[in-house]
């Protein structure tokens, strides 16, 4: 193994780099300038395909709903019951001095990532 790393060695103490002529960096710069950027990836995706691939989606979604609904008792649509009594509930015992102070700094923390995002976005288009 050790005669393996002295040979890359070895080879690589050798190997000198050569920086292409000028006369070559020049004529590939032009033509690299004569060439036009590709356009957005719309020239890329077929529309078909991507049309294709939401019609299934959207098939399968409706599917699914058209095969839920007659499984439904639309006779019990009425007597839905909350099992927590809404009026005894406590809402203090959740929402003390902690727990908003702890939310407050949540809010403020992703209001500044959000400004963060949206200066740096602003930055590029300028």
């Amino acid at each position: 193994m050790e005669k393996r790393f002295d040979i890359e060695k070895h080879l690589r103490d050798d190997l000198e780099l050569i920086p292409p002529s000028p006369d070559f960096s020049k004529k590939v710069m032009g033509a690299i300038a004569g060439t036009r950027i590709a356009p957005a990836s719309r020239s890329y995706l077929n529309k078909k395909v991507v049309y294709g691939t939401a019609l299934f989606f959207l098939l399968l979604i409706a599917a699914a709903v058209v095969y839920a609904l007659p499984s439904l008792n639309w006779y019990t649509a009425g007597k839905f019951r909350l099992p927590v009594n809404v009026i005894k509930l406590d809402i203090g015992q959740y929402f003390n001095r902690k727990t908003v102070n702890c939310l407050l700094f949540l809010n403020v923390l992703l209001g500044l990532m959000f400004l963060d995002k949206y200066f740096i976005r602003r930055g590029r288009a300028v």
